[in-house]
């Protein structure tokens, strides 16, 4: 009693805290609820304090809005019990939906890949053709200038493919069809030998069907005795400075169309323009790079990596500009003949063994083969 009587602030101070902590434990599931609580870090006489600084006051624990909030608790309490309990009771009944499933499966034995979603098959994807993304202007027409009217598009899709290196037995049923280029890759290299050659000095695309090529007959009629599994094309330096592009386009559509109606089991190449040298490039106004790239962009829109196919073997003769390397060339039109082997080579690279799909083989329209000429 001594030391009480000596101590009262200690006494006051004891009993104050003993007062808060008995309001905190009492207002733990009401005013409290929502305020942090650890044994240790923030005892319940903490808790009083926090509740302070967030605008509770010890008296509200004894209101009637606190009884409230504590019956709410044990309501929730009991909610949240009850919920887990009814989760237990449904899982037997979950599990033995999955085992009926499981069964089920089991019965029907269907593979685990065919519950998987259907990939599209490239080969499935119908041909899209390629428009032109405009036409050629009247300035252009008046000099002579090519027009580029599909830009990289089908020089891009025709990328896509990826190509197969064989050997020169794989040329055993190839026919080649071209201009003076053609005749230096038949006279300077052995692929004579496994092909047959259908070309001639000056030949264009408006005559590759009707041309008699000195006396050895026509396409048609070689097509017509022959069974071939290749066709190799390429002309175009000849027809510069004639029509426009939009001309030269539909004669080449033209010719590649008939080449399938007379050999439907073919796959056709069409070669890319050889280009001109930088010299020649950047003097003559006609026959120049940018000319030739135009129409090598519109033929390449004929490819559709499964019947036809776009290669350009600029890609083995031509420098970084662009140009036909000058080296190679006597004229800066033509190969050295040395240098004919580049070409040869590179169709080596450009093989392919992919079977053409078993449907009937469209055109470059887009439309069947048997539909060519009807209309």
């Amino acid at each position: 009693m001594e030391f009480i009587k000596k101590c009262p602030f200690f006494l006051l101070l004891v009993s104050t805290g003993l007062i808060f902590t008995f309001i905190g434990i009492a207002g733990r599931m009401s005013v409290y609820a929502d305020q942090e609580y650890h044994p240790l870090t923030t005892p319940v006489l903490a808790v009083i304090f926090t509740g302070i600084n967030d605008g509770i006051y010890p008296w509200q624990v004894f209101t009637k809005e606190s009884a409230q909030a504590m019956a709410q608790n044990h309501g929730s309490e009991d909610s949240v019990k009850n919920e887990l309990e009814g989760e237990q009771e449904k899982a037997p009944e979950n599990d033995q939906m999955a085992d009926a499933s499981d069964a089920l499966q089991e019965e029907m034995d269907v593979p685990a890949d065919m519950l998987a979603e259907e990939e599209t098959d490239a080969s499935d994807v119908p041909f899209e053709k390629i428009e032109p993304e405009r036409a050629s202007t009247q300035e252009e027409i008046q000099n002579h200038i090519s027009a580029d009217l599909y830009g990289d598009a089908g020089v891009l899709r025709a990328a896509e493919y990826e190509f197969s290196t064989v050997d020169e037995s794989y040329f055993d049923d190839a026919l080649f069809i071209g201009d003076s280029r053609t005749v230096g890759l038949r006279d300077y290299t052995d692929l004579s030998e496994h092909a047959d050659f259908y070309c001639e000095t000056s030949l264009t695309i408006y005559k590759v069907l009707e041309d008699d090529f000195g006396g050895q007959g026509t396409v048609e009629e070689a097509l017509e005795n022959n069974e071939y599994g290749k066709i190799f094309l390429m002309v175009g330096i000849n027809e510069l400075g004639r029509g426009t592009t939009e001309e030269y386009m539909a004669e080449y559509t033209k010719v590649v169309e008939r080449l399938q109606e007379l050999e439907p089991k073919a796959k056709i190449f069409v070669q890319g323009v050889m280009r001109v040298s930088g010299e020649k490039n950047s003097s003559d106004p006609i026959f120049n790079n940018s000319n030739i790239n135009a129409r090598n962009n519109a033929i390449a829109t004929l490819a559709d990596n499964k019947q036809i196919f776009y290669i350009d073997v600029n890609e083995v003769v031509c420098d970084e500009e662009g140009n036909l390397i000058k080296d190679y060339t006597f004229d800066q039109i033509h190969l050295l003949g040395a240098y004919y082997d580049l070409w040869k080579q590179f169709l080596l690279t450009h093989g392919t063994t992919d079977d053409i799909p078993e449907d009937v083989p469209h055109n470059v329209n887009g439309d069947t083969i048997s539909s060519v000429g009807e209309n």
